[in-house]
């Protein structure tokens, strides 16, 4: 799985229902650098999921979740925030910023709503800068 070092991985649970028929592919002409991963819920996402996107050359990935009273299977959105802080975690430890992984719980958002969330992030990621390999511990 070799993503290119430009793109954002944005994992969002499929409960979100983020566009209308027809409007993710309208919407990734916009955002070009962008891989959209709809996923049954955001709780089925993995620490090592999130750590191999970078791994495999991302800039960062978002995780949407449901918000917690919005969460269809009770708890979904809390595992993953556990999952996130978990990944984030060995970020840190080998010396790569946390904050390229990134966890937001929303209710069922407009486009215009996840435009300025992902501007957000691609602004953080900038500041960031280029993700090398880790500083040597």
């Amino acid at each position: 799985m070799d993503i290119p070092s430009n793109k954002i991985v944005v994992f969002h649970c499929c409960n979100l229902r983020l566009f209308p028929e027809g409007g993710q592919k309208e919407f990734l002409k916009a955002w070009p650098d962008l891989n959209l991963v709809s996923i049954p819920c955001s709780g089925k996402i993995e620490a090592h999921f999130l750590l191999k996107t970078l791994a495999s050359g991302a800039r960062g990935a978002l995780v949407l979740a449901c918000a917690e009273q919005a969460c269809q299977y009770l708890e979904g959105s809390m595992r993953s925030r556990k999952r996130v802080d978990y990944a984030r975690y060995w970020l840190e430890k080998i010396g790569i910023a946390p904050e390229r992984i990134e966890f937001v719980r929303i209710w069922p958002v407009s486009k215009q709503a996840l435009e300025a969330l992902l501007k957000e992030f691609v602004l953080k990621l900038e500041s960031l800068g280029a993700l090398g390999a880790p500083e040597k511990v």
